[in-house]
């Protein structure tokens, strides 16, 4: 990541308050409650009823590179494009209280070398069921696909599409979860236990984690956490969360605002976080990247693997997001997301940077939201390739489902373009 010096904390949250969270060009279509997504989007014309819903997202995308070496990085990138990126989706209820969700990505990075080249399908299901008023409490359970999960506030586990289980009882304001990732939430091989008691959905809550391994290299067995988030009226929240095992501490503390009038929108994210030294075990550059895809492109550049890939585990961070968007008419909308951070490692150098997207979305259809965009950014999702085992000089091409073991960020500062057109069925 390239490195920023002289750009002062003062600067840094002076300017957050023109930021907010990604809103991304792209974004993730969940594998749950999709029923109530699409009857919220009348626009859909797939079929649906009372035992199943139907629906297709998808992305068709060109990025150009402006002053790299395209052909160096291109090489190297299974995202480049031409290509595109269709979710389908369907829920299905066959009985009352059982709901079985099933999404199948169909993926194409590129068609440089072919119309098959790297195409991949990648399909999830998960299974969930419920039952009210047992032991006088509403219990819910899911299998496989458990989608993206947040532990906590986010400390060390946030939005992280995850595979395993959980089941969690809810008795009026309380309620208490144990998940299983097994996808190592960690990004380690080996799977991560989870158990959560919250009450009135996170104002008070605490997250006990155990993570398994497979390496030789072995964090705490044990990482617990205190956390509050809410939002209030108006548009204000918050998040706070401390956390503490064997060897050290971490912590993290944010304020949200979103407000928006007649034609504009605007939200804002100013976020610290610190996290001790050997806070999670001796392991800190050994863990792996199992989900890099187009997908990902929503997600804000503060995670805890992000973080840690850029120099080590004893850090202080400052960051803001930013997301504004004005509404010229029915068709046509310009939107900027910024990203500021400053990351203050202890045991190597400080990164500080600037992300940022700003962009044009055409709405061609009346009704609809399907959208022609194009826009100009410098934050872009690193490729899905590794270095081959022991020899850097070669990669390996790897596919949206399958495992990176290259220590890197999630985003790469670049400078591009890009035309899409995300329809919505």
């Amino acid at each position: 990541m390239k490195n920023l010096s002289g750009l002062s904390v003062s600067l840094l949250l002076a300017c957050t308050f023109l930021a907010s969270p990604a809103h991304a060009y792209f974004e993730y279509a969940p594998n749950r409650n999709l029923q109530e997504e699409v009857e919220s989007h009348a626009f859909r014309i797939l079929p649906r009823n009372a035992q199943y819903t139907l629906a297709i997202d998808g992305d068709f995308f060109k990025p150009v590179l402006i002053g790299e070496r395209n052909y160096e990085y291109y090489r190297y990138d299974t995202n480049h494009g031409n290509g595109y990126w269709l979710d389908l989706r369907s829920e299905l209820k066959p009985v009352e209280n059982l709901v079985l969700n099933l999404k199948a990505t169909l993926t194409q990075g590129t068609t440089s070398n072919g119309p098959t080249y790297i195409a991949v399908v990648v399909p999830r299901a998960g299974l969930t069921y419920r039952v009210k008023n047992f032991l006088g409490m509403d219990w819910e359970t899911r299998l496989s696909d458990i989608d993206r999960q947040t532990v906590g506030t986010g400390l060390f586990v946030e939005m992280k599409e995850t595979a395993g289980g959980y089941i969690q009882a809810t008795r009026g304001d309380f309620d208490a979860r144990i998940m299983v990732d097994g996808t190592g939430s960690f990004g380690l091989d080996g799977g991560l236990i989870d158990f959560e008691p919250r009450f009135r959905n996170g104002l008070i809550g605490a997250s006990f984690l155990i993570q398994e391994v497979d390496i030789d290299a072995h964090p705490p067995q044990f990482t617990g956490t205190i956390y509050s988030k809410h939002e209030f009226e108006g548009g204000l929240g918050y998040g706070v969360e401390w956390g503490v095992n064997s060897r050290s501490n971490a912590g993290l503390a944010y304020l949200t605002w979103k407000a928006e009038g007649e034609h504009w929108k605007i939200s804002l994210k100013p976020q610290f976080r610190h996290y001790g030294k050997s806070i999670m075990g001796d392991y800190s550059r050994n863990f792996n990247h199992n989900y890099i895809s187009y997908d990902q492109n929503d997600k804000p550049f503060t995670s805890f693997l992000d973080i840690l890939s850029q120099g080590g585990d004893h850090v202080e961070t400052y960051s803001g997001q930013v997301n504004l968007e004005y509404r010229i008419n029915r068709f046509y909308r310009i939107y900027a997301e910024n990203e500021l951070f400053d990351y203050r490692y202890r045991d190597s150098p400080e990164v500080s940077g600037i992300f940022f997207r700003a962009g044009l979305r055409f709405f061609p259809f009346h009704e609809r939201e399907d959208e022609f965009g194009i826009l100009i950014g410098n934050k872009y999702l690193v490729s899905s390739t590794s270095l081959a085992p022991n020899d850097p000089s070669s990669r390996t091409y790897l596919l949206p489902n399958q495992p990176d073991f290259e220590l890197k960020s999630l985003f790469k500062q670049i400078n591009y373009w890009m035309i899409h057109y995300s329809i919505k069925m």
